[in-house]
């Protein structure tokens, strides 16, 4: 073996020795008292999230320090708050984490206690905390379908927004059939009054000739001052689900308005 060779093994063992002591020195130095989380701050535009919430799930659960505490472990594990949609975790030097979070916004309540966000997520939280500005709308049907729920949701109240109409319940049955229960504020002052709408499957490209969704609405819109006036009262159903016309009634009697108009009062919308 060459001095060269002996030199270069005796410079390689030195930094080996000097790496494991800065290992070790730093190993030491991660694990001194001052650097264990002392705080977490939480910020972001949150209304329901608080202190309380976050301790009782972080507590016991959130492992390490400021040096080892695992990031995106603790990124889950603050989702795991009731009403977390997102959030983001940063430390901050020397002994805290910030994390930023984004809160569900409550659109309704599903038939299984959930909540159902703004984006169509399904959540848990405490519905009373999401009522706080007044009765959410109630929301039946397979889970998967809770996306198109909440999107439909929106369109539906554009849609009826020209109407004394409130949506206040919508169901999709299995076969993704809508239909929805609308509010309506009486005259007077006399309560409110409700309205079983029954629309049908959607047909969303319009194929066969059958009328989508959002067509078989416009209809509606279009007919109801004349069903009102036909009726002499604010109806208690209306079938949307016929080709060339409505069929609506109240608890006494029942119209079906189908075709042109004839003695019985029947009418084309």
């Amino acid at each position: 073996m060459t001095a060269r060779t002996m030199n270069l093994l005796a410079a390689i063992c030195v930094a080996l020795a000097l790496l494991a002591i800065a290992s070790a020195a730093l190993v030491h130095l991660a694990g001194q008292p001052k650097f264990r989380l002392q705080r977490i701050d939480v910020q972001g535009d949150v209304r329901h999230v608080t202190v309380a919430s976050v301790r009782s799930v972080m507590a016991g659960r959130l492992r390490g320090n400021y040096f080892t505490t695992n990031l995106e472990d603790a990124r889950r594990l603050f989702e795991t708050v009731p009403w977390v949609a997102s959030a983001s975790v940063r430390r901050v030097w020397p002994d805290r984490l910030l994390v930023t979070v984004t809160e569900h916004r409550a659109l309704g309540v599903w038939e299984d206690g959930r909540l159902l966000s703004d984006r169509g997520e399904l959540f848990v939280a405490n519905p009373d905390e999401a009522e706080e500005y007044g009765a959410l709308p109630e929301f039946s049907g397979p889970p998967a379908v809770a996306r198109d729920a909440a999107r439909r949701f929106y369109e539906l109240s554009a849609q009826f927004a020209a109407l004394p109409l409130r949506i206040e319940a919508i169901d999709i049955s299995d076969r993704n059939a809508w239909s929805l229960r609308m509010s309506t504020e009486l005259q007077d002052g006399a309560g409110h009054s409700a309205t079983r709408i029954e629309l049908g499957r959607d047909n969303a490209a319009g194929v066969d000739g059958k009328a989508t969704l959002a067509q078989r609405v416009g209809q509606l819109v279009t007919a109801y001052p004349l069903i009102v006036a036909h009726l002499g009262s604010v109806p208690a159903r209306i079938d949307a689900r016929y080709a060339n016309g409505l069929a609506a009634s109240h608890p006494t009697r029942t119209s079906t308005t189908k075709g042109s108009t004839k003695r019985d009062g029947s009418f084309r919308p």
